[in-house]
């Protein structure tokens, strides 16, 4: 069995390792993806296990590759003393596939399953969501990786891999059987090649791991911290529970609205609606509804009135006018207590008076801005 180790930029690490798991500390996180000769675990080997973890002072990746069956065992050893110190896991698509396939392998071998009492962390899962926030067509792993800026080396398909490893095994097997002294480059380079893929393959999940930052964000992941008066509106400012990309905040991307704060946040701008509304009511049993005057009473006043001049009133006719300046947020967001304003009933944004505005309905207002930004560069 072959294991190689390389150093990498530490920051990069903790940084991702804190995107996928904020409250854990970034040694007890360990990334990893395996490598094999097929889909099935009974009629195909594993022949790599890639790790990033950190190891005392360094962030290190770790690749343990196996030359033949007895070097499977080897590697899958290997892994698991690794994961006798660390409790969170985390891997692209692996709750599918390679988590799975590795347990069946210890089973095939009599090892105990090292997945059992961790916490695992699904990144293809977890990021799901972003191929309806940002339109996307595809989210295999390279898709998302080149979103980030990060086009790789290695150029070879997964098919490809598993011909070139095969093809590496005989050569391997023809070596040993002549005896040879020394090992031919063409071995040498084939296996660079292997190596190459599940280095891309760790390091590339490092870097879509910070796209957590906009699933959380979009999801309402952040909290507002103040607000200021600007023209015709009020300037919000924002602190985002994860961090974001920087690509994110700018060009075509919907989130380019916000900008940066001076205490590290984000700032929005968000503009006030004036002008004419209708507050309406849930009690309309209650209600007559006034055509002339377009509005509803309480039945105790409209008693006063003729019949023709009211109708029982429905939930579409129980309002009254109600004029001001106001922010617009959906109406799901509403908070409890709140009055109903907006300008027709079966519209589903609500309208919240300049005066009765708080945090909580910030928040929602940012929501809302974001959302209609969002469909309106679909569109």
């Amino acid at each position: 069995m072959y294991v190689k180790d390389e150093i990498i930029d530490d920051l990069f690490f903790e940084r991702s390792a804190r995107a996928v798991c904020s409250s854990a500390d970034p040694r007890d996180v360990i990334f990893f993806d395996i490598e094999t000769t097929g889909l099935s675990p009974s009629r195909s080997g594993l022949y790599m296990i890639g790790c990033l973890f950190i190891d005392g002072d360094h962030a290190v990746l770790r690749q343990f590759f196996a030359d033949d069956r007895e070097d499977e065992k080897k590697a899958l050893d290997s892994f698991s003393k690794l994961l006798e110190t660390r409790s969170r896991i985390v891997h692209f698509n692996g709750s599918t596939f390679d988590v799975p396939y590795m347990k069946t392998k210890y089973e095939q071998h009599g090892s105990d399953d090292p997945f059992s009492g961790k916490k695992g962390f699904d990144l293809y899962r977890i990021l799901m969501p972003l191929k309806r926030i940002l339109s996307l067509e595809s989210m295999k792993q390279k898709a998302l990786e080149e979103l980030c800026g990060l086009y790789r080396e290695d150029r070879y398909t997964g098919g490809e891999l598993i011909k070139l490893y095969k093809e590496y095994q005989k050569k391997v097997l023809l070596n040993r059987t002549i005896g040879a002294e020394e090992e031919p480059g063409e071995i040498t380079d084939m296996r660079r090649v292997l190596f190459l893929h599940n280095r891309d393959d760790m390091k590339g999940m490092l870097t879509i791991s910070n796209l957590i930052g906009i699933v959380s964000f979009v999801s309402g992941g952040f909290s507002v911290t103040g607000s200021q008066p600007c023209e015709d509106g009020l300037t919000v400012f924002i602190r985002p529970e994860r961090e974001m990309p920087e690509w994110a905040l700018k060009g075509k991307s919907f989130l380019n609205l916000f900008d940066h704060a001076q205490n590290g946040g984000l700032r929005i701008d968000l503009q006030y609606v004036k002008g004419r509304m209708r507050l309406f009511m849930k009690d309309f049993r209650d209600h007559y509804y006034i055509p002339s005057q377009d509005m509803a009473v309480h039945v105790s006043v409209a008693d006063f009135m003729g019949s023709h001049d009211k109708k029982r009133a429905t939930p579409a006719t129980c309002y009254v006018p109600c004029e001001g300046t106001f922010l617009t947020i959906d109406e799901k967001d509403l908070p409890e207590g709140f009055p109903v304003i907006k300008r027709e009933y079966t519209d589903r944004v609500v309208s919240v008076r300049a005066q009765d505005v708080t945090n909580e309905v910030l928040k929602a207002a940012v929501m809302h801005m974001i959302q209609r930004n969002k469909d309106n560069r679909c569109t």
